[in-house]
């Protein structure tokens, strides 16, 4: 560890304490909401630079709704932010903030990136594959359905 790190005086890092079990999965549930990327900028974060300011996607857990505002501690209250944004968005809605990045929206969770693939895909091939056999017929269907499946797969979501 040659390289000095700034850490937050807010956040108790994990080099810091020891993490319990029960704490080290309630922060996977929160950076997973999002896969690793920061809900107001969508740069990736990294999940053992929690806390610690100034080290390579480091992060903090960001109340959406802000405590001064009546938001709580509930799960689905929090989520991953780089602490830049975090720091940023101090009581603002988080909107508000993402537009600043031309975000309109937290990025997905990978489970969720995958329903909607998955969504994409079957739509996009029904669709193809009902104007193909329209228009051509039994292969006219197969190659419609092959071309809209990867059309709808291709404008899933990244993030």
């Amino acid at each position: 560890m040659g390289k000095s790190v700034k850490k937050t005086a807010t956040v108790m890092t994990p080099s810091k304490r020891k993490v319990s079990s029960m704490e080290r999965d309630r922060l996977q549930k929160i950076f997973r909401k999002t896969d690793g990327y920061c809900h107001i900028c969508h740069r990736k974060l990294i999940f053992s630079n929690y806390g610690i300011s100034g080290a390579k996607g480091s992060w903090q857990i960001e109340h959406s709704i802000a405590i001064a505002n009546g938001g709580s501690n509930h799960l689905n209250n929090l989520y991953a932010s780089c602490i830049s944004c975090n720091i940023e968005k101090g009581t603002m809605h988080p909107k508000t903030v993402r537009l600043r990045y031309g975000k309109t929206r937290a990025p997905f969770s990978r489970s969720k990136k995958e329903l909607i693939k998955t969504d994409n895909t079957t739509g996009g091939a029904l669709v193809g594959g009902t104007i193909g056999l329209v228009i051509g017929g039994p292969v006219g269907g197969l190659v419609g359905g092959l071309v809209g499946g990867l059309i709808g797969n291709s404008t899933s979501p990244k993030k």
